[in-house]
Formats: structure tokens, sequence, C-alpha cells
């Protein structure tokens, strides 16, 4: 770790609020990572809310299906049609849901350290950011891996931060024969980011 990841990581933990959680800020143990994947009403976190986060461990070569988490939260604005045809998720199947709180205590404690592995994760990140802040005091300090990045350099594009349709996630399982669970899925999606995960690790 750099030292101004060093002195971010050390600025964060001394606003954390939550002493259960301290060992988020520990260094990570090679070879374990957290796939996650969030569904929301939009992509706009100003705007927008979090309807479901789904988060499932890789352990070296192994991804943990069997033990992963699919929560479905309560947002404070129930979905509209524009956006239920994309992820299904309507209002039935939401206004029941956990809070916010609720969930990030679920979430929170299953990610720990472990480095969290996303296909555009920053917009995963720019959801929950907040709310974790809120629950916390700090925002999450696990380092970010984004297998659209990844993918890219493996593909030799020299600006793997360029926006590409081929770096699309559905064209990355297509390159790597990796079946589709269906997408706009939370749970689906954070299962096919692993996998397209340890192809381009």
């Amino acid at each position: 770790m750099s030292w101004l990841k060093q002195l971010s990581s050390s600025w964060q933990q001394k606003r954390l609020q939550r002493p259960e959680l301290a060992s988020m800020f520990a260094p990570p143990t090679a070879g374990q990572w957290v796939a996650i994947d969030c569904e929301m009403t939009g992509l706009n976190p100003r705007k927008h809310h979090l309807l479901s986060v789904a988060a499932i461990h890789v352990n070296g070569n192994t991804i943990d299906t069997g033990n992963g988490l699919h929560l479905v939260c309560r947002p404070p604005v129930m979905p509209d049609r524009n956006t239920i045809v994309i992820h299904g998720l309507r209002t039935a199947d939401v206004e029941h849901g956990m809070s916010y709180d609720e969930m990030l205590a679920i979430l929170l404690p299953f990610i720990d350290n472990r480095p969290i592995v996303g296909f555009c994760p920053q917009i995963d990140t720019a959801f929950l950011n907040p709310l974790v802040k809120h629950y916390m005091g700090t925002t999450l300090p696990n380092q970010v891996i984004d297998v659209r990045e990844l993918y890219s350099r493996r593909m030799g594009n020299p600006d793997h931060s360029a926006p590409n349709p081929s770096q699309h996630l559905t064209k990355i399982l297509a390159h790597y024969h990796i079946p589709e669970l269906g997408t706009h899925d939370a749970y689906n999606d954070a299962v096919m980011t692993a996998m397209a995960f340890l192809h381009v690790r």
C-alpha cells in the first residue's frame, strides 16, 4: 500500500464510529475478494435509490455461491415502471425490504477487508458510500477492482478508462465462454462478474 493510501486509510479509520467494523481496515488476505453488484432505481446517486445488493466471496479459484448475500432494500421512493422493466423489482418486491442500516449491518461484515470486485463498481460504490458513511462515519476503505479495466488491459487497450462497447459485461462473458445467467439481477450479475474476474485477474 502506498503512503498516500495508508494516510487515507488512517484518516478514514479515525472517523470510524462502529468499532466492530475495525477489521475492514486490516490488510486484506491474499487470494480473497468479494464480488458485488447493486440494482438501483436509476444511475444518478443524487436522485435515485438502491434497491438490492448482492455480494459473493471469491477465494482463490473458487466462487462461494452457496454462501453469498442477496439483500433487498426498502427505498425512500418506490421504483417506477421505466426501471421495473430493467431490474424486475416492483413496489411489491421492495416495500417490505430491509432498511439501509439493516442491510449494511449484514453487508459490511461480509465484505470486511476484502478487495471489492465489480463491473463498473464505481457506480455501485457511488450509491453505497453515502449510506456507508452515514452508518459507520466513513466510506468503504476497501480496494476496488474493475473487471472492465482488467479486461481492457488484457486486450491491450492503452486507455482502459475509455468507454468501449467491447468491454460490456455480456461481451466479456462471451469472450471467455461464460454462460449468461440473466443480467440486471444483482446476484446473477455478481456471480458473472466473479467468473469474469477469475479470467482477467
